[in-house]
This record gives structure tokens, C-alpha cells and sequence, in this order.
């Protein structure tokens, strides 16, 4: 297997081949999701350090579990995603209560002049903080399609629910968010 095969075998080709012990075969499930995985666990994590633990957490049970692992016509990511949000459970469990989206930072370009930087900075500020207030469902999907920007269908099979019932959650979220961004507007 070489770089250039990495991206055209299917997931279901790498999982065969990692359980019949080809451990390069994991490492290409490992370099194709790792991004995603830790995207996901630092919007949940305070630091950097405690995120890269999770995720490497995330990827030594799949491997440790690869020879179990079943195929359910779910993609292999809401399989990681689902390990990933289990890890965070168990985390904060042990650790303090959810600090929910408050890592989150905006990528500044060294050309924005300061004002915009500002401006930037005090709308990301007031989106996490009406993001906050949100109940922690609506959270977990606006996380999910937004920040990670999964497909309804990836959310659905990661969060064990239908479709439709995605799309409501989303919608609701959202329209709750925009509601929550126009008080604070009103309240300055």
C-alpha cells in the first residue's frame, strides 16, 4: 500500500486488512480521520495537551477493537466520533463539568487591520456565549454540521437518530442561536 493508494481504498478494504494484522493498513484509517477526530474532541476540551490524550485515546481502542468491529452500513468515522464522545463522557466525569465550545478560536490572517481583529473577537465571544446558553443536544448537533461539517446522514448515524430528526434538531438549534445572538444585540 503507498501514499498514493491511501485515498482511493475504501474504509471497509483498510478495517479487512488491519484485522487480518496489517498494521499499516490502520495507520491509513488513523491519517484519513485523526483531523476530523480531534476537531471534534479539542471543541470539547479545554487544552491542546488534554485533547491530543482523547484522541489518542479514540484511536487505541479502535485499533484495540479493530478485530471486533463490524460493518452496519455506518460510516467507520461515526464509529470513531461514537468512541470520541463516549472518551468525553468518561473525561469529564472524572474531570470538571462541559466548558462547551469555548476553544473555539477564528483564524486571523496578519493583513486584518486591529478594529476587524476586535470586531471578530467580540463576535466569536458573543456567539460562545449564546452558544452556552443552548441546551447541550443543540450543541452537540451545531458542533457537529458546522464545526466538524458533517452531512445530516453522518450526524444522524453518529448520534443514533434519524435523518429528519437531525434536520429538526438543527433547525431549532439554530433558530434558538439566532434568537439568543439578536437579545444580546438588543441588551448593548
Amino acid at each position: 500500500m503507498t501514499e498514493l493508494d491511501d485515498a482511493a481504498i475504501s474504509d471497509a478494504i483498510l478495517i479487512a486488512r488491519a484485522k487480518a494484522g496489517e498494521t499499516n493498513a490502520f495507520g491509513f484509517l488513523y491519517r484519513r480521520y485523526v483531523l476530523l477526530i480531534y476537531r471534534y474532541v479539542r471543541s470539547r476540551v479545554r487544552c491542546d495537551a488534554d485533547a491530543e490524550d482523547q484522541v489518542e485515546q479514540v484511536f487505541l481502542k479502535a485499533f484495540q477493537r479493530i478485530a471486533q468491529y463490524e460493518e452496519r452500513g455506518v460510516p467507520y468515522s461515526a464509529y470513531l466520533y461514537r468512541i470520541a464522545r463516549h472518551g468525553l463522557v468518561d473525561y469529564y466525569r472524572r474531570k470538571e463539568p462541559l466548558q462547551s465550545l469555548e476553544t473555539v478560536e477564528i483564524a486571523h490572517t496578519e493583513l486584518e487591520d486591529v478594529e476587524t481583529r476586535l470586531t471578530r473577537r467580540d463576535d466569536l465571544r458573543k456567539t460562545k456565549v449564546a452558544l452556552q446558553a443552548l441546551p447541550e443536544q443543540y450543541q452537540e448537533v451545531i458542533r457537529l454540521r458546522l464545526l466538524l461539517d458533517l452531512s445530516t446522514e453522518e450526524v444522524a448515524q453518529l448520534l443514533e437518530k434519524r435523518q429528519g430528526t437531525v434536520r429538526v434538531l438543527f433547525h431549532r438549534a439554530m433558530k434558538k442561536l439566532r434568537e439568543l445572538m439578536d437579545q444580546d444585540e438588543n441588551e448593548e
